[in-house]
């Protein structure tokens, strides 16, 4: 017996309308868009490279890549020292990832607030290497440590 495939819902980049749009919108902040092949994690997936400026820094160089299992969570990454709100794999750790949607990008929002959360986010760790204080909010990096679990009574022999 073969067992079929898992339904997978179409990611929104599957539509070539839904990339122009993305395209689009960050072309109309400024920024230089070109569309690349994403990594190898997220294969399948949707991949641009774009330059954008933050307010008082330099040009930064951005990869954008949306994976197909997760469209609405895009790994992001800038080249450059690296922070506390950076993954392992040099990631930006934007948003927590177990917030509900509207704490969180979604393709949805589009472009322009895309690299706005971007933007913002590089202007906060460039701040944070200045002063050591991190501006805005902060959610766990760590997982919290798991309950201790109450001993059992002890039983002592008479």
């Amino acid at each position: 017996m073969t067992r079929r495939p898992a339904h997978r819902h179409p990611a929104w980049f599957d539509r070539p309308a839904n990339r122009l749009r993305l395209i689009a919108e960050l072309q109309a902040v400024g920024a230089d868009v070109a569309v690349i092949r994403p990594g190898r994690r997220r294969r399948g997936g949707f991949a641009v490279r774009i330059v954008l400026t933050p307010a008082g820094l330099e040009p930064q160089r951005v990869t954008i890549e949306f994976g197909p299992n997760t469209p609405d969570t895009p790994a992001i990454y800038v080249p450059g020292p690296g922070s506390k709100h950076r993954y392992d794999d040099g990631s930006l750790c934007i948003w927590y990832p177990y917030d509900p949607p509207e704490r969180r990008w979604t393709w949805r929002d589009g472009g322009a607030v895309l690299a706005g959360h971007i933007c913002a986010h590089l202007i906060r760790e460039a701040w944070w290497r200045q002063t050591g204080e991190w501006p805005g909010e902060e959610a766990p990096h760590d997982p919290p440590d798991p309950p201790i679990a109450p001993r059992a009574a002890r039983r002592t022999s008479p």
